[in-house]
């Protein structure tokens, strides 16, 4: 009785809740409150709760129900998309993950209210989709001159409409090229000028929905053959370098590859970088870039055809190009002949190459080469990789080396063989003949002798005998002949021979001898003397020191050439036991010097040789004339001696003395046809040489070279010179280099140089006669100075009118002009005079 009672309250209570819930609207409220329009996708959430909530413990079993009449469990498993969770009896939350289009429709809430009929509401959920860009790539590559296509493929519901924008600008999209399509934009004749960022925009007018796409668009270009690189058909030689062009442009670049198409290699289909020789060595190499495929070290194998495979993401295009290698050629057969003289010889070589190569025959040291027709001892005939040559009538100048030649494009090859001709010996370029030595030379002589053959010779030795009475005319000379050695080399024998006795001279004979004959050669061994008497002497030229002679030697041909002649000589009065010697070597000036003028001489000749020296000539006597004028100087032939067009360097050899110092050598030299406008020259002794300047270029100028020693002048030495030509107009001088005489010195020096040795010299000068006036006549500025500092005595000024007159005198003589220019009488009177002082067997002819 007791619990009855509390559960009794309670139950009245609750009808009391109730029945004041009902008369105050019960109900159920889901919150937010619909319709609801959603779109797809999205996550939807739900509540249902009892209003008010006093009624809440009246109310039981409060759920969802779907659109289709199912209840929505509460299952809240992994997967479940739509579920509910109640978490006491007045509510409960409905959760949509993941909105679809299917899910639109009325959800109701439901709950069991006792007493009452069930409680319910509902909520309209409408489901939309939202704008969806579901092909529209960020980067896309249409291809060039087809309709390109911008793909922008949209959804939504309600379907969005689409309009462009390239760069920020809108499209006209209503005609011309643009055409819009549910998948895109489509663009007629596109090209790389329609490069550029385009925006695909999508918009919903009912629901105010706008979503854009950028796009980048970069046209590609496919793939193409550049003119003049395309793949070619190229021909290579062996062992070079060949390269194959393939020339593409394209957007991108594209890729290229070769591939080596032969259908009988092993090698055949593969990409030509992936090719590789027995020492896995790859021959071809692909520049990325240009498409070039360059094979090395061309081998045969590598001929064939080649497939140039250009790609990129707008295209492909392949072409096919044949490589021929030429090959080098090669010799398989060269021949070696041997023949005698008189016979005939064959000469056949064989070669392979490709293509076939050509062949032709030279002899080795000769430019033409064998040709059919052009001698008729020689036969030329000639087959594919094949050449025979026949040389008739051979002689010994046939013999040699032959020079196959065989050439094609790839290049040439050589290859010799040897005619070699047999012929007998023969002494022909043996130049002994005789051969000179003496008793007891301790020198051996060598007789040489060559015999040429082929094949070589024997040689031997045979000496003809003096009594021929006693034995055979000739005796076979061995190793064991006594004071003979014999050497053999070769072709070359020799024999050395110290004689002893007289039977060692006499005539040796050289005998060779091969299969094809026997030859002779003789060679006379004379014994050598000393030399003959001298046949002549002669006096040549005579100074008054010096003596040329002219000697002619004994003449004796199988005797020892002259090593040099002897003279000795002394002066009249004195025996040959004073005289002095003097050797000449032969062929040099046979001149004596240094003899005394006006004295007598006696002279003796002897010839000499490697034997000894002559029986003496007769003595010579000659008496020396006395002291005169010296000789002319010496000619010495111009070797271009102008230094320009207004100088010349004038050369000679110095004269003979004729036993007076040489003092000096003058030059008178004028223009041709000229003569009486002459200008001479004096240039102090010793010399041998003048510069000549202020001259007139390209003329010939003469000129007459006299020396003068202490007796006078000698005869002159004439000829002419020419000058060098002048430098044309706008001639810009160069640097010339050439050997410059210290004499010259002055030439090269320059202006300011000149000017300040000339200055210099002028006060040098200047002081010089100062000095010499005032030691000769107290005038001049020492004087004047020594005048101011110690005072002038009366005798001082005595002496100074003493002499004045003196000096005025000789100031007049001193004001005379110098010239260097003389005239001809002058040279005359000046000759005249000189010869004037000789006694007169030395005058000179005039």
């Amino acid at each position: 009785m007791s619990r009855m009672l509390p559960n009794l309250i309670s139950s009245m209570w609750t009808i009391a809740l109730v029945a004041q819930a009902t008369d105050d609207g019960v109900k159920l409220a889901i919150s937010p409150q619909g319709p609801l329009n959603k779109a797809s996708g999205e996550n939807v959430y739900l509540r249902c709760a009892l209003v008010p909530e006093l009624a809440k413990t009246a109310v039981t079993d409060i759920r969802w129900q779907d659109p289709r009449g199912d209840l929505i469990s509460g299952s809240t498993r992994e997967g479940d998309r739509i579920y509910s969770q109640t978490s006491d009896t007045a509510s409960t939350q409905l959760f949509i993950m993941k909105l679809q289009k299917e899910d639109a429709g009325d959800y109701v809430c439901y709950a069991n209210f006792p007493g009452h009929e069930q409680l319910r509401s509902t909520i309209t959920i409408d489901v939309y989709q939202d704008i969806e860009f579901v092909d529209a790539p960020a980067v896309q590559n249409p291809v060039s001159g087809e309709l390109g296509k911008i793909t922008c493929e949209v959804s939504g519901n309600p379907a969005p409409q689409v309009d462009w924008l390239r760069d920020g600008t809108e499209l006209d999209t209503s005609g011309g090229r643009y055409k819009v399509d549910t998948d895109g934009l489509y663009i007629t004749g596109i090209n790389v000028e329609d490069d550029g960022e385009y925006t695909c925009r999508a918009v919903v007018a009912a629901n105010g929905g706008l979503k854009s796409q950028k796009i980048k668009v970069e046209v590609h270009n496919k793939p193409e053959f550049t003119v003049d690189e395309e793949p070619q058909n190229v021909r290579g030689i062996e062992q070079k370098t060949v390269a194959m062009k393939c020339g593409v442009t394209g957007r991108p670049v594209p890729e290229i590859t070769w591939v080596f198409l032969q259908s009988n290699s092993e090698d055949n289909g593969k990409d030509v970088t992936k090719i590789e020789d027995e020492q896995r060595t790859s021959h071809h190499t692909v520049d990325p870039v240009t498409g070039t495929m360059t094979i090395n070290d061309l081998q045969k194998r590598h001929q064939g055809d080649y497939k140039c495979i250009a790609k990129n993401p707008a295209g492909i295009i392949e072409k096919i190009a044949s490589l021929f290698v030429a090959e080098i050629p090669r010799f398989d057969i060269v021949s070696n002949t041997t023949e005698s003289e008189g016979g005939s010889a064959t000469l056949q070589c064989t070669a392979r190459g490709d293509p076939a190569p050509t062949l032709q025959y030279t002899k080795e040291g000769q430019l033409q080469s064998f040709v059919a027709g052009a001698d008729p001892r020689i036969t030329v005939r000639e087959k594919e990789r094949e050449l025979t040559l026949t040389i008739n009538q051979l002689t010994r100048e046939d013999d040699g080396l032959y020079v196959c030649v065989a050439s094609n494009e790839a290049g040439t090859a050589e290859k010799s063989s040897h005619v070699t001709v047999k012929f007998k010996p023969s002494f022909q370029n043996t130049p002994m003949h005789v051969a000179k030595t003496w008793l007891d030379n301790k020198i051996a002589v060598n007789l040489t002798c060559i015999a040429e053959s082929i094949p070589n010779a024997t040689i031997r030795w045979e000496k003809k005998q003096r009594n021929e009475m006693h034995g055979a005319p000739f005796l076979l000379i061995t190793e064991n002949s006594p004071n003979i050695v014999i050497e053999q080399r070769g072709p070359s024998s020799s024999l050395l021979i110290s004689p002893k006795t007289i039977d060692d001279f006499g005539v040796f004979e050289c005998i060779a001898a091969n299969e094809m004959g026997e030859a002779r050669h003789i060679i006379t061994l004379y014994e050598a003397t000393a030399p003959g008497p001298i046949t002549l002497v002669e006096f040549a030229e005579i100074t008054a020191n010096s003596i040329r002679f002219n000697i002619d030697g004994p003449n004796e041909p199988n005797n020892l050439d002259l090593d040099s002649y002897e003279v000795y000589y002394h002066e009249a009065g004195d025996s040959m036991d004073t005289a002095i010697k003097r050797l000449w070597p032969i062929g040099t000036p046979y001149t004596l010097e240094n003899l005394k003028p006006r004295h007598s001489y006696f002279f003796r000749f002897y010839a000499k040789n490697a034997v000894g020296l002559s029986i003496n000539s007769r003595d010579f006597e000659r008496t020396m004339p006395d002291v005169g004028p010296p000789r002319p100087p010496g000619y010495i032939p111009p070797t271009n001696e102008s230094i320009d067009a207004n100088r010349y360097r004038l050369q000679w050899t110095e004269a003979e003395d004729n036993g007076a110092r040489i003092l000096d050598y003058q030059v008178k030299y004028w223009k041709d046809g000229e003569k009486d406008k002459f200008r001479v020259v004096t240039v102090p002794a010793p010399a041998s040489h003048t510069i000549l300047s202020g001259l007139s270029p390209s003329t010939r100028y003469y000129y007459e070279l006299t020396a003068r020693n202490e007796r006078g002048i000698g005869p002159a030495m004439n000829n002419t010179f020419t000058t060098a030509h002048a430098p044309s107009p706008g001639f810009r001088a160069q640097s010339v280099h050439r050997m410059v005489d210290p004499s010259d010195y002055g030439l090269l020096m320059s202006t300011p140089v000149i000017i300040g040795i000339a200055i210099g010299s002028l006060l040098l000068l200047l002081l010089l006669l100062d000095v010499c006036c005032y030691c000769g006549w107290k005038r001049g500025v020492i004087a004047f100075i020594c005048l101011r500092i110690c005072g002038q005595s009366k005798n001082l000024k005595e002496e100074d009118a003493e002499k004045r007159t003196i000096d005025e005198t000789d100031l007049h003589y001193e004001k005379q002009p110098l010239t260097t220019t003389v005239t001809e009488t002058t040279l005359k009177t000046t000759y005249r005079e000189a010869a004037a002082e000789l006694e007169p067997e030395d005058k000179p002819s005039p």
